[in-house]
C-alpha cells in the first residue's frame, strides 16, 4: 500500500488506484476507483483504463466539467467485485450524492479507504457506514476538537429563519455553498420548510438533473431562465450559488455562505456550520466503529486527528501528506 497524491493498493493480482490526483504513476494494468465528484478527488476520470465509481458520481462529474467518462464500470453501494483472491465493495460515505468509500480484501489484510464522509443523516444523502478493517485510510478535514458541529436541525432552522428575516427586510437572501452536494441539500431544506420559491446559478442545473435522476425531489429555476430572472426581479425568493459568484449577486441580495468553516470565521461574515463532513467528535467515532490495527490519516487536521486518537483511545496513527510519496506500511 502506498500513497502517490492518491492512495494505491498492490498485490500480486490486483493494482487499484483510489482517487488519484494525477495519472502520472498509475500503471497501465491498474484500476482507479473514485469516491465522489468533487474535483480535488476526480482526476483518475482522466485515466484511460478502467475507472469505478458510483454513476450519480460520474453524472454530477459530468455535470459540472462536460468530461464524457470512457472504459466506466459503474458501482452501486454495497455492490462487491472480485479480482482473483481479492474484492472491492463500495460502502456509503454519506458526503454527497454518490459518494463511496471502499472496502478491498486481500488475501492479506482487508483495508478502508474513506474520501471525504459524513456520519449523520442529511436532507439529500445517508450516513457514512463503519466497516471492521485492518487498515483504515481515512481523512480529517476537520479532525482538531475546535470542529463540533451543531445539531442539523439547528441549522437548517437558523438557514431559515435567516432568509425569512431577510425576505422581510425586502432583500434577497443569496447563500453561497458548493455547487455539488451542498447546494442541493439547501435547494431541498427550502423546498422542505418553506413555500420560497428557489432560484440557483445556472452552473447548478445539471447537478440539480443528476439529484432527480437519483430519486431526490428537487424544486427550482434557472437564474438564466425566464421565470427565473422575472422572480428575481419581483418576488420574495432564495437564491443559491457558488461560493466565487458575483456576477449574479444583485444589490438588493443579502450574502451568507453554508460551510463548516463557519466555526472559525469568528463572525466576520455570515456564515452557517453546514458541512457535508464528519465532524471531530464523529471521526473519534468512526475510527472506533471500525476498530483497524492500523490507521493513516490524510487531509485537513491530520497530525491534529492524530495525536487525539492517541490521547482518546490509545491508538497509534500516522498522518500522510497529500503531496508526499510514501510507503504506508513500513515504518509503522
Amino acid at each position: 500500500m502506498e500513497w502517490h497524491d492518491g492512495l494505491f493498493i498492490n498485490t500480486t493480482d490486483l493494482c487499484l488506484a483510489l482517487d488519484p490526483s494525477t495519472t502520472r504513476r498509475i500503471p497501465k494494468k491498474a484500476r482507479v476507483l473514485v469516491s465522489h465528484a468533487h474535483g480535488d478527488h476526480t482526476g483518475g476520470f482522466r485515466y484511460k483504463g478502467l475507472k469505478h465509481s458510483t454513476q450519480a458520481t460520474r453524472d454530477i462529474h459530468h455535470a459540472l466539467r462536460y468530461h464524457q467518462v470512457a472504459n466506466f464500470h459503474p458501482l452501486k453501494i454495497n455492490e462487491k467485485f472480485v479480482i482473483d483472491d481479492s474484492e472491492v465493495k463500495a460502502l456509503d460515505a454519506g458526503h454527497m450524492l454518490g459518494s463511496a468509500q471502499f472496502l478491498v480484501d486481500t488475501p492479506e489484510s482487508s483495508i478502508l479507504y474513506t474520501g471525504d464522509i459524513n456520519c449523520i443523516d442529511t436532507l439529500t444523502t445517508k450516513a457514512a457506514e463503519p466497516a471492521r478493517c485492518d487498515l483504515l485510510v481515512m481523512e480529517a478535514t476537520y479532525g482538531s476538537p475546535q470542529y463540533r458541529f451543531p445539531a442539523r436541525e439547528t441549522v437548517y432552522a437558523q438557514m431559515v429563519e435567516w432568509a425569512l428575516d431577510t425576505i422581510k427586510q425586502g432583500r434577497i437572501p443569496c447563500l453561497h455553498v458548493y455547487a455539488a452536494g451542498k447546494a442541493q441539500e439547501v435547494v431541498r431544506l427550502f423546498n422542505l420548510y418553506t413555500h420560497l420559491p428557489v432560484i440557483v446559478n445556472p452552473r447548478l442545473d445539471g447537478v440539480n438533473e443528476a439529484h432527480r435522476r437519483s430519486g431526490i425531489a428537487l424544486d427550482w429555476f434557472s437564474a438564466s431562465s425566464r421565470d427565473g430572472k422575472n422572480i428575481l426581479d419581483k418576488d420574495p425568493c432564495v437564491y443559491i450559488t457558488t461560493p466565487g459568484d458575483r456576477f449574479h449577486i444583485g444589490r438588493r441580495m443579502s450574502r451568507a455562505y453554508a460551510t463548516g468553516w463557519a466555526l472559525s470565521l469568528g463572525g466576520k461574515v455570515t456564515a452557517f456550520p453546514l458541512s457535508s463532513h464528519a465532524d471531530f467528535d464523529q471521526l473519534v467515532s468512526f475510527v472506533e466503529a471500525c476498530d483497524p490495527d492500523r490507521l493513516y490519516i490524510f487531509t485537513g487536521f491530520a497530525e491534529d486527528f492524530r495525536r487525539a486518537i492517541r490521547r482518546r483511545l490509545g491508538r497509534e496513527a500516522r498522518s500522510v501528506s497529500s503531496f508526499v510519496q510514501r510507503t504506508l506500511v513500513e515504518d509503522y
